[in-house]
């Protein structure tokens, strides 16, 4: 995968006024937040994590401790546990997207050493997480084509209208002279098309991560939800999470938010440099 070179080492930023300089998260409060946070905290994740994000970006600190606010509502604390501790145990610290990952794949039973270096690679277009109090907007699709039924998941679930996708895909069809199924893959959430895998609709056909969000409807709210569309027939149900419904009214008013948009424009396949694995 093409990385965005990003330098082990923040420039100093231009001076800034009182007035719009930004606090960053500091070391102390980091640690403290991660305390409270964590069944067990230990000093050893807490170095690893507070080194990596030293190297990497200034607001690193925020990313990490939303990433693991997002991992405690949405998982066991054996998982939230388990992936904190893998961070001491690596040369690096895990980066928001990986956590993610590693989350999603260690609740559904998966041990890290048994994800492999493709999983690690694809768990890049992952949500960043911008708020301790984010709701999952990851989803299941299963479109029906033909006879045949094909699984796929969404990072952009509540962020488009999936009749929408069925009408756009088999307008989209018709013109290329190919499936309905094979048409949607091509088009992104604000239903343009595009080859930017993070702003895709649908991702992932019959992949790990598919098939690993379906596991957890049943036992985490990480899946929100699982939509049937029935290219045939036109019909498009929804199957509502009742777990995610829960954990959406409790950290209301905040609703599913579009992945990180740093220059108001849909997210490049460029992500901040990642560690080597």
């Amino acid at each position: 995968m093409n990385q965005e070179e990003f330098p082990r080492k923040h420039q100093s930023s231009p001076p800034e006024t009182a007035q719009t300089a930004k606090a960053y998260m500091s070391d102390q409060e980091f640690t403290a937040r991660m305390a409270a946070l964590i069944p067990t905290p230990s000093e050893k994740a807490d170095s690893s994590l507070l080194a990596l994000a030293d190297e990497l970006w200034l607001g690193m600190k925020e990313d990490l401790f939303h990433t693991f606010s997002f991992i405690a509502h949405h998982f066991a604390s054996e998982t939230l546990q388990n992936v904190y501790d893998l961070c001491g145990t690596r040369e690096q610290g895990l980066l928001p997207w990986e956590l993610m990952g590693a989350a999603i794949y260690m609740q559904a039973g998966t041990h890290p050493k048994e994800i492999g270096r493709a999983e690690w690679d694809h768990f890049v277009i992952l949500p960043t997480i911008e708020a301790p109090d984010t709701v999952s907007s990851l989803a299941v699709y299963t479109v029906h084509e033909h006879q045949r039924a094909t699984r796929f998941y969404t990072l952009h679930f509540g962020q488009f209208d999936p009749l929408e996708l069925l009408h756009k895909a088999m307008a989209r069809a018709a013109r290329r002279g190919v499936t309905v199924t094979e048409a949607m893959q091509e088009i992104d959430y604000d239903m343009d098309t595009g080859h930017v895998a993070a702003n895709k609709a649908l991702s992932g056909p019959e992949s790990l991560m598919a098939e690993q969000l379906t596991t957890l409807m049943a036992s985490s709210p990480i899946t929100a939800a699982h939509i049937n569309i029935d290219v045939d027939s036109g019909a498009v149900v929804t199957e509502m999470n009742p777990l995610w419904e829960h954990l959406r009214d409790e950290l209301e008013p905040r609703p599913p938010v579009q992945r990180q948009k740093r220059d108001g424009k849909k997210q490049s396949s460029k992500h901040r440099k990642q560690p080597e694995r």
